[in-house]
């Protein structure tokens, strides 16, 4: 199972290192995770939002930003990843789309080592 998937931080710290491979001075920006402390994401697509990422940024040697945003797509189970490759002077002559499967924590990870737990949730049916 660890072979399968990424640490959020990891995916993070690849997707960085990406944007500045072709140049080292390109900044990336990250935006769509400020929420989830801790996930999982599936390696395979990992590895290809890094080589989409690298090909955004070695297709155009003019690109000096690159925006990598995850929005929802099917509420919980895939997300949008936008990969935007951004010019100086602010224009984007190309932007990437992909889906991202991301398995977050459930609640039980903040509630370990809790005595009572009041669930006041309303039902899921």
């Amino acid at each position: 199972m660890k072979c399968m998937h990424t640490r959020l931080p990891d995916f993070l710290t690849k997707a960085v290192a990406a944007g500045k491979k072709i140049n080292p001075d390109t900044e990336v920006v990250i935006s769509g995770f400020e929420s989830m402390k801790s996930a999982k994401l599936a390696s395979l697509r990992v590895g290809r939002i890094e080589e989409e990422i690298v090909e955004l940024t070695s297709a155009n040697p003019k690109i000096t930003k690159v925006e990598v945003t995850m929005i929802p797509r099917v509420a919980e189970t895939i997300n949008t990843v936008i990969i935007k490759g951004i010019e100086a002077d602010g224009s984007c002559p190309k932007a990437i789309m992909d889906t991202m499967f991301l398995t977050v924590p459930g609640e039980e990870i903040y509630l370990e080592n809790v005595g009572e737990v009041s669930d006041r949730r309303a039902p899921l049916d």
